[in-house]
């Protein structure tokens, strides 16, 4: 069946296709015989100086656009164009297998023209399976990540604790000094945050997903996640750690070995053949054993998400995953431990 996008490269499959980056939308197809894309004269020479994909062949697409302007009617332009591709190729009668990201204006002025669009997910199914490369480069991310831990621990270690306070070289420590030191470290190792960090402490750690500001609080439990983009390769990093400056009461270091035994007991789960589902209930069972709440409450969240091109993609690990693990998926698992009253405990590593 006949395929067709229509995006940048800021489309994790589009760069996964292309390997160039190109960053206005632009349409591929692919017809089964080959994989054709279009460029205008910005893009076109950028493209063929860097492509090494030899299979990929390149259309200059400003006479298209020029055919498809003649298209009587109203209508998106790039609704137009699609039309005249999929016409002088020979597939417009062929059912269109489109990704579920296809822009819907052009999906619709398709429709009505009678094209039969199949929305398929996922639309680049070998991104589940890593080459040796892609883990490679995973790795490296991995590697350059690290030392913005190596960062953020060098300035807790710093730091002194005054009173109710938590000071460094005589002001105030804040989530948001940890964290513009950690992206410095980052941007000086070539990656990059779409999203953000994560330095959340105390309250705030309670909550998955909190972005973290204002002062740390000395005893408390500080939520570091930083999930940068390697520049030059796109692949992501994914990695979360758990401090505390000071002394963790007997309740939060409990959490901290409840979470990493069920950190343990995930990542030996992981192993070709064995269901998203699976893995996910080997962490949650720790949990339950050691006393904690599941669902609603203590952890409340899958244990992990495939990794790559995107910081979560497939396979997922949560309790109705059923993706069956393959050699080369490469996959986070992170779980947690969350209550309002004692802050919250993540560890994630990559496998």
């Amino acid at each position: 069946m006949p395929r067709l996008a229509y995006a940048s490269t800021k489309s994790s499959d589009m760069r996964y296709l292309v390997r160039v980056e190109i960053p206005d939308p632009f349409f591929l197809l692919d017809t089964g015989d080959r994989t054709t894309i279009f460029l205008d004269h910005r893009e076109f020479g950028v493209f063929r100086e860097q492509n090494e994909n030899l299979a990929i062949e390149l259309v200059l697409v400003n006479p298209f656009m020029e055919a498809a302007r003649e298209i009587p009617g109203d209508g998106p332009a790039a609704g137009k164009l699609a039309l005249h591709i999929l016409r002088t190729y020979g597939v417009l009668g062929d059912a269109i297998e489109v990704p579920t990201s296809f822009p819907l204006n052009v999906a619709d002025f398709l429709r009505a023209q009678g094209v039969r669009l199949t929305p398929t997910h996922p639309f680049v199914p070998q991104r589940l399976r890593k080459t040796n490369e892609e883990v490679a480069a995973i790795r490296e991310s991995l590697r350059r990540t690290h030392e913005a831990f190596r960062t953020i621990e060098t300035m807790l270690r710093e730091a002194a604790i005054v009173g109710d306070a938590v000071e460094y070289r005589g002001a105030s420590l804040t989530s948001e000094m940890l964290k513009c030191a950690a992206e410095e470290a980052l941007f000086a190792r070539d990656l990059f945050n779409i999203e953000g960090i994560i330095v959340s402490c105390g309250p705030h750690a309670a909550i998955p997903h909190h972005q973290g500001h204002g002062p740390i609080i000395p005893h408390a439990p500080i939520v570091c996640d930083i999930f940068p983009r390697h520049r030059a390769s796109g692949y992501f990093a994914d990695m979360t750690r758990t401090y505390v400056k000071g002394l963790p009461s007997s309740e939060l270091a409990r959490m901290y070995s409840a979470v990493r035994e069920a950190q343990e007991t995930a990542i030996a789960a992981v192993a070709p053949g064995v269901l998203g589902r699976e893995v996910h209930e080997q962490a949650a069972s720790v949990l339950r054993r050691l006393g904690y709440d599941v669902g609603d409450r203590g952890f409340t969240h899958g244990t992990g998400h495939g990794l790559g091109l995107d910081v979560h993609e497939e396979p997922f690990l949560n309790a109705t995953a059923t993706t069956e693990l393959e050699p080369g998926h490469v996959v986070t698992v992170e779980p947690g431990l969350y209550y309002p009253e004692r802050g919250g405990i993540r560890i994630e590593d990559v496998v």
